[in-house]
């Protein structure tokens, strides 16, 4: 008897003591189950059954292993084994001393103290899926695993831990048909339980990803079903509710993704991912004015999220308000400045709103931060170019071109080559025009622009002309119907004095481009008409020229003279003979 009263008042001590530590209300459970009762009359003996009076006991062991478990964790291990002999059926406690067995690395005294508290409690999924899963993932042994994970599953048909663990054990031993059984068994449950089908739904997407089919619509209707049912079942859950949010939007349900953030927004209306994600599917159903007041209030609850700028400056864009979408792409790049693909859409934006200066100062700033990425200079190259700024274009291509060289070979393909080409021609680098066209026709030699643009140049400067017609002619190859490349046939022709070919090429560009003349086809047109000898059609071709933007200065000059009647020469007059 007075053994008994020691070790009740050692427990009772114990749970005081733990209160402290855990809170009130855990040591009023403990001692409720102890069969202590806070209504007991003061100084009145507590009196306790048999089965009480163990638990009580293993209750107090508990504590104290609880309380050794920092300084002392072989004595804590110690106690807790002992207040499991005295209470074997305990799942929470027995669960923790097999997860300690398992860190020692002692697999089977992990399963000998699982499968004794299982025998005393057989209807315990969560001990038959413990089991089953150090059978598995321990051991490999895939037979016991399956066995306990029916079980499990006997016990508890609408737990989805089951179904997954089962799942799990058909994949791992390589009979993918059995694994798809058991999600059809599953999906036959008719529970209303939201984690059940979420989970479910979880599992069948794996499945998809294993057999590469997660873009088959067919396939992932499946999926789909599963997540719907889960976020109608669980209104009020918002864990599940995310779940099924993340695949709608994932998979492109858009409606289902829109229906499933407003849920989750009333639940969690300061959740901004999901406001984010509403507002990107309310934009993709065109629904732009919703998105656009969803990413409003995005960014007035949270103004440093980062998505919410970019994907308002997306919307912006779309509908054609480039400023709009270049300020909050600013304010994007204010927040993260580690992307390099968004300095790059601002400075477009600035191009595209007419101002240079502004995207000049944003790609110095990208070019100072990211030192060792050829984008950077090669686009700055393109905006000095826009800017009649060749010499320092071209400075920009040769960085780019270094850089990519040391860091990014793959940078330097055709059509680098070609841009690099165009740059060195406009500032004046002929030679090294050449040199960087001929390395992009070494990559493609097909390449109709700089086949083009290779022939015009050489045409332009009277050089190698016969290699000029000929790269024009097989830019023409591809692109038969193409106006400025006929104008270049017929430039070369007319340079080597072949004016009655010439006219052909040269006609059928002036009529080509009819809905967008173009001056210097119609110039070229008057060379050849004057040349021929047919002055008033020169005059006609040269006064189209004229008239429009872009005419050459030398025009003028033409002009005047055939308006004065000078003729051409003889020499040209007898070349004219066909």
């Amino acid at each position: 008897m007075f053994a008994r009263f020691r070790l009740r008042l050692a427990a009772a001590w114990s749970l005081l003591a733990l209160a402290s530590c855990i809170g009130p209300s855990f040591a009023r459970a403990l001692v409720a189950d102890a069969g202590w009762s806070e209504g007991s009359q003061a100084g009145r003996p507590a009196t306790l059954s048999e089965p009480a009076e163990k638990r009580a006991e293993s209750m107090a062991r508990v504590v104290t292993g609880f309380l050794a478990s920092e300084n002392d964790p072989d004595l804590s291990f110690r106690e807790y084994r002992s207040a499991l002999d005295i209470d074997p059926g305990n799942v929470s406690l027995a669960e923790e001393i097999s997860r300690v067995h398992l860190q020692r690395e002692e697999i089977p005294e992990a399963l000998a103290v699982l499968k004794d508290a299982l025998k005393l409690n057989p209807k315990s999924s969560a001990l038959a899926l413990r089991i089953a899963g150090i059978y598995i993932v321990s051991l490999r042994k895939f037979e016991p695993a399956e066995r306990y994970a029916h079980q499990a599953l006997e016990s508890s048909p609408d737990d989805i831990e089951s179904y997954q663990m089962l799942y799990s054990i058909h994949r791992a031993s390589g009979r993918a048909e059995q694994a798809a059984a058991t999600l059809q068994r599953a999906a036959q449950r008719s529970n209303k339980s939201p984690e059940f089908w979420a989970g479910l739904g979880d599992l069948s997407v794996r499945q998809l990803l294993m057999e590469g089919k997660l873009r088959d619509s067919e396939k992932t209707a499946v999926a789909l079903a599963h997540y719907r049912r889960a976020a109608e079942y669980g209104r009020q859950d918002s864990a599940v509710l995310l779940r099924a949010l993340n695949f709608f939007f994932a998979g492109n349900h858009l409606e289902d993704a829109v229906a499933a953030a407003r849920r989750l927004l009333v639940l969690q209306p300061s959740d901004a991912q999901s406001r984010e994600k509403l507002a990107l599917a309310l934009a993709a159903l065109g629904r732009e004015d919703e998105a656009q007041a969803e990413l409003e209030a995005v960014t007035a609850e949270n103004p440093a999220s980062l998505l919410a700028y970019r994907a308002h400056g997306e919307l912006l864009l779309k509908r054609g308000d480039a400023s709009g979408a270049l300020e909050k792409f600013e304010k994007a790049l204010l927040l993260h400045d580690e992307d390099p693909r968004l300095y790059l859409e601002i400075v477009d934006l600035c191009v595209k709103t007419e101002n240079p200066e502004r995207a000049a100062s944003w790609l110095s700033r990208a070019r100072e931060k990211f030192t060792n990425l050829p984008d950077l200079p090669f686009y700055e190259a393109q905006l000095l170019g826009h800017l009649k700024r060749w010499r320092e274009a071209l400075n920009a291509m040769d960085v780019a071109a270094a850089l990519a060289a040391r860091y990014q070979p793959s940078f330097l393909n055709a059509e680098f080559y070609f841009q690099h080409g165009v740059v060195a021609e406009r500032a004046g680098q002929h030679e090294d025009a050449v040199k960087h066209f001929l390395s992009c026709l070494e990559m493609d030699d097909r390449n109709a622009a700089a086949l083009n643009y290779l022939g015009y140049m050489w045409t332009e400067r009277g050089e190698n002309l016969a290699d000029a017609e000929k790269f024009i002619r097989r830019a023409l190859e591809s692109e038969p119907d193409n106006a400025a490349y006929l104008d270049s046939l017929g430039w070369a022709l007319y340079q080597q004095g072949r004016f009655h070919e010439a006219l052909e090429p040269l006609e059928r560009a002036a009529k080509l481009s009819l809905a967008d003349p173009d001056p210097t086809i119609e110039e070229h047109l008057g060379d050849v008409f004057e040349k021929l000898g047919r002055r008033k059609e020169a005059v006609e071709a040269w006064e189209r020229a004229a008239a429009l933007e872009g005419a050459s200065e030398g025009l003028a000059g033409k002009l005047q003279a055939a308006r004065a009647g000078k003729a051409a020469s003889s020499e040209e007059a007898k070349a004219a003979k066909p």
